[in-house]
């Protein structure tokens, strides 16, 4: 490497105190790096403010399937319950006992299945125990109502209609109580928005 004479280094050093002396921001190429400073951290931020925005609509989208889910599932509800009322409405007098039997099993069935996602739903629970209550007394009084011998149901045709009609009614009327609630539930009358 060759050696720098004194008058080298002076003037090198001379060169860089003139350049040292004037201001970093008269110079061309501090402007360049701070507008493309300036850019990019404005882009940043536009592109903050979009991923916030879609964050938000993600969620406003998240909330809205999932009531349209609750919905749907209330909606569906509501059809097992209106057909569970319409076949108990159905029970007659001269019903015999392993008809009423079938019709409690179906019944007991469909509606603890359509009951159970809802169990502790605020205000569908009390309902929902109250016909579950329906459903043991009625297994209980079907239960008193079993003929000793099959071949002497014909004996008092009425029998079981007598012994399992008022609770098969209790049924009936849970299940209308708790239809008129679900019904409530599905749709939106604004009467939550306009209590919050």
């Amino acid at each position: 490497m060759p050696s720098m004479q004194p008058t080298d280094v002076q003037s090198q050093l001379e060169h860089l105190r003139q350049l040292l002396e004037v201001p970093f921001w008269k110079h061309l190429d501090f402007w360049i790096v701070l507008v493309i400073g300036c850019a990019g951290a404005f882009v940043s931020f536009l592109a903050w403010k979009q991923a916030e925005k879609a964050t938000e609509e993600a969620k406003e989208a998240k909330v809205a399937a999932t009531e349209a889910g609750r919905t749907v599932k209330l909606q569906t509800m509501s059809i097992e319950l209106t057909e569970v009322a319409q076949k108990l409405d159905r029970v007659q007098p001269g019903i015999k006992f392993n008809s009423a039997k079938d019709l409690f099993n179906e019944t007991s069935r469909r509606l603890r299945r359509v009951m159970a996602p809802f169990a502790k739903h605020a205000e569908l629970s009390t309902t929902i125990e109250t016909v579950r209550d329906a459903l043991q007394s009625t297994q209980a009084s079907l239960k008193q109502v079993r003929p000793t011998d099959p071949a002497k149901e014909s004996e008092a045709p009425d029998a079981v209609y007598y012994g399992i009609e008022d609770n098969f009614a209790t049924i009936n009327n849970c299940v209308a109580d708790l239809l008129g609630l679900v019904e409530k539930e599905s749709y939106d009358f604004g009467e939550d928005d306009a209590e919050q």
